[in-house]
Order: structure tokens, then sequence, then C-alpha cells
């Protein structure tokens, strides 16, 4: 998922909608590299355009609200990332 939202600049966001499901599913995942690849994924999804940032943010704060410490990471992790200025400019511009 990371990868795909890094690297196929082409695929259409539809194709990334399903993938938060799955994110969020994963995202109590205690293993550190599970949990850093499930942050990496949302986050990238979330930077691709305006339409998935709206869509990743209510996920990441879900998250952040989560009982499980590892899905709070992450959520907390993507929140901060998906609300940085400069994350937010280039989206603006797009």
């Amino acid at each position: 998922m990371a990868c795909l939202a890094a690297h196929d600049k082409a695929a259409p966001d539809g194709r990334f909608l399903p993938f938060l499901k799955l994110i969020e599913k994963g995202a109590g995942d205690d293993r550190n590299f599970v949990k850093k690849g499930v942050s990496w994924a949302l986050r990238g999804i979330g930077r691709r355009s305006r339409a998935l940032h709206a869509a990743a943010l209510p996920v990441a704060k879900r998250l952040a609200a989560s009982e499980k410490a590892a899905a709070r990471w992450v959520g907390k992790d993507a929140i901060r990332d998906l609300t940085n200025p400069k994350v937010l400019a280039r989206l603006a511009r797009s």
C-alpha cells in the first residue's frame, strides 16, 4: 500500500480508499515494522490528494483515540505528518 501510494502517480484516488479499512484493521499490531508500515501507508495515502487527505485524516484521528498503544502511535504519527504546514501547502497547490 505504501509503495503504491508513493510510486504509482497515475493510480486514481478510488484505488486507495479500500486500503483505509485495512490500515485501520492492521494498526493495532504491536510489531515495530508492522506499525511503521501501516503509518507509512496512511501518511502516503493522505499526501496524494486533497480528497484522500480528507479521507485519511479522520482515520488517523480515530486511531489516535484508540485504546491500543500501537494504533495510538500510528494515528498520532499520521496526524503529525498530515497536518504539517508544508504538506497542507503542497496539497493546496494540487
